[in-house]
């Protein structure tokens, strides 16, 4: 008689990847968001206080739940980074270019298929919201 090993799903290296991935580039995003809200980047008579607060605010709201891994945070990054994708692409056009604003969009399109990835790879083991 011969025996069926089922055998039950593991966790690979492209989940890692895809995480420290989408870590990396939330990370590098943030540092982006700073960087363009230094007073040599924006329009003269701005308060760059509240340029940054308005910048940094959604991102950081969901930062422990990046970092304790829980996918509902990784759902809601893929949400959040629409909007920065949209921003930074208008930037873009009107900026005709700017290596700045082209780095932020790819940035953000890093950030939103390595976290879908890791969403869809993670639901696959049957990892719950």
């Amino acid at each position: 008689m011969t025996r069926i090993h089922l055998s039950t799903p593991t966790r690979s290296s492209k989940h890692d990847i895809a995480r420290n991935l989408s870590l990396w580039s939330y990370v590098l995003l943030l540092l982006m968001m700073i960087i363009t809200s230094l007073p040599s980047m924006i329009p003269e008579g701005s308060s760059p206080l509240f340029i940054l607060t308005v910048k940094l605010i959604p991102l950081l709201i969901l930062m422990p739940g990046l970092f304790l891994d829980h996918l509902r945070a990784y759902i809601w990054l893929c949400f959040v980074v629409l909007f920065y994708f949209t921003q930074s692409v208008v930037e873009a056009f009107l900026s005709s270019g700017a290596n700045i604003d082209l780095f932020i969009t790819a940035l953000t399109v890093i950030m939103f298929l390595s976290a879908m990835f890791y969403i869809k790879w993670e639901r696959s083991l049957g990892r719950g919201i």
